[in-house]
């Protein structure tokens, strides 16, 4: 007897959980592999189109408008429930964010594309040119090793040393030509650069490096620029406004400060045109 009392008594305590079962997943047997998680279709749907209107979501938010849309859950998801139906069901990852200015005008992007699809055949015709500072702080390493729960202190020069201003062009093999300098690049300065170290590497169109890209600075926008490459029969286009996601220079120059931060973190602030010559040829 005392038997079977602790057996109705033992499903006694389980009926609540085979009632959330059913509510949550459609069905008592709610057995599921480690990675998976079943979920209603109207629940997924919901999570999928929650993430599309808020990209920036934390899970708790998330619990609490499960809660208020769908009653019956009560507590709604547990927050590793949910991880797994991101995961797994949904197939998301959380990633950093890109911030892209409000500015960009989507019509202006297209208008750019536009322009482009009438010269371009083949990735190996596009040069992209910008310019980039780096100082000592640039070439500090910003990760350590350590015991959890403890701070991590390693003692180095606290020197920024001297401002390098450095303008690159680059092609789908890596930087193409480059000049360092410790004074900032105004016209003169930038046209000079351009004519001793891009030019060179110039082609007519329907050639290698024969489409040059850049961004729409005041110091780019000249006359005797458009002349320079009318000469030597490239064509130049500028980017749209607040389209920094749009030069893939951007990239090698964020490679650039990753191999200074784990090579040259303490010769840069000395020699930093000497470093910065040999981390681009790198």
């Amino acid at each position: 007897m005392r038997a079977c009392g602790t057996h109705f008594g033992y499903l006694g305590s389980l009926c609540p959980m085979l009632v959330r079962a059913v509510q949550v997943y459609g069905s008592w047997d709610c057995r599921r592999t480690r990675e998976e998680a079943q979920v209603r279709p109207e629940l997924l749907q919901f999570i999928s189109g929650y993430v599309k209107e808020h990209p920036t979501f934390y899970v708790e938010e998330l619990q609490a408008e499960l809660r208020n849309r769908f009653a019956q859950l009560r507590t709604g998801l547990s927050a590793s429930t949910l991880l797994r139906v991101l995961r797994f069901e949904l197939k998301l990852s959380r990633k950093v964010l890109e911030c892209r200015a409000r500015e960009a005008a989507p019509l202006e992007i297209e208008a750019f594309r536009s322009k482009l699809r009438c010269w371009y055949r083949y990735p190996e015709q596009l040069l992209f040119l910008d310019e980039a500072s780096k100082n000592g702080l640039d070439a500090m390493c910003r990760y350590a090793w350590s015991s959890r729960g403890t701070c991590t202190v390693v003692r180095v020069p606290f020197s920024r040393g001297n401002r390098v201003y450095i303008l690159a062009a680059c092609d789908v093999r890596g930087f193409v030509g480059w000049i360092t300098t410790r004074a900032t690049f105004p016209t003169f300065t930038f046209h000079r650069a351009f004519i001793r170290h891009v030019v060179p590497h110039l082609n007519p169109p329907h050639l290698p490096r024969s489409i040059v890209i850049l961004d729409n600075a005041r110091i780019h926008m000249y006359k005797e620029l458009e002349e320079a490459m009318h000469a030597c029969g490239a064509v130049l286009l500028f980017l749209p406004p607040y389209c920094p996601q749009c030069n893939p220079i951007e990239v090698l120059f964020g490679q650039l400060k990753r191999w200074l931060a784990r090579h040259a973190n303490l010769t840069f602030p000395l020699y930093p045109e000497k470093v910065l010559e040999v981390a681009v040829r790198a």
